[in-house]
């Protein structure tokens, strides 16, 4: 019976977790732009749920409306969820090429942006980071200073 018991609530589990399959398209380059606005993009193809980067749980998971696909290309606006108004955010446009490359188009009130996204999370830190590693500077540094007080055979 408990194997049973604990078979129903893995399998209710791993039910509810398929049920949220949302794809992560991390920005790659904003065309026109030095420094992405963006970092990634959240979607949800099956049940249609467009994320948006947010701290509030009522403005996160924004319904997809007038879903279009054709050949590569995918169309659909988002709402806010009602919560917040329930009012377009924007209309989005989803496009992948023959080589695999990938773009979203937001097209908002004040204008469109254009990002070159990707399905593979990037490296902590790529070349030309204007940040550059810090954890990695930091850690040089304090083993510099360890070294000078390690004691010498």
């Amino acid at each position: 019976m408990k194997k049973l018991f604990l078979m129903v609530v893995v399998t209710l589990l791993t039910m509810s977790y398929a049920s949220a399959q949302w794809k992560t398209y991390y920005v790659v380059e904003q065309v026109g732009q030095e420094n992405p606005y963006m970092s990634y993009f959240k979607i949800d193809w099956n049940n249609k749920f467009f994320f948006l980067d947010s701290d509030s749980e009522d403005e996160t998971k924004c319904p997809m409306k007038n879903f279009k696909e054709s050949g590569n290309k995918k169309t659909f606006d988002v709402y806010y969820t009602p919560s917040v108004g329930g009012g377009k955010h924007c209309s989005v446009v989803f496009e992948t090429d023959a080589d695999g490359k990938m773009t979203l188009t937001q097209i908002l009130s004040g204008g469109k942006q254009t990002y070159i996204i990707s399905d593979k999370k990037p490296l902590k830190s790529a070349a030309g980071d204007s940040k550059g590693d810090s954890k990695g500077f930091l850690k040089g540094g304090v083993d510099k200073v360890k070294g000078i007080f390690k004691k010498k055979n």
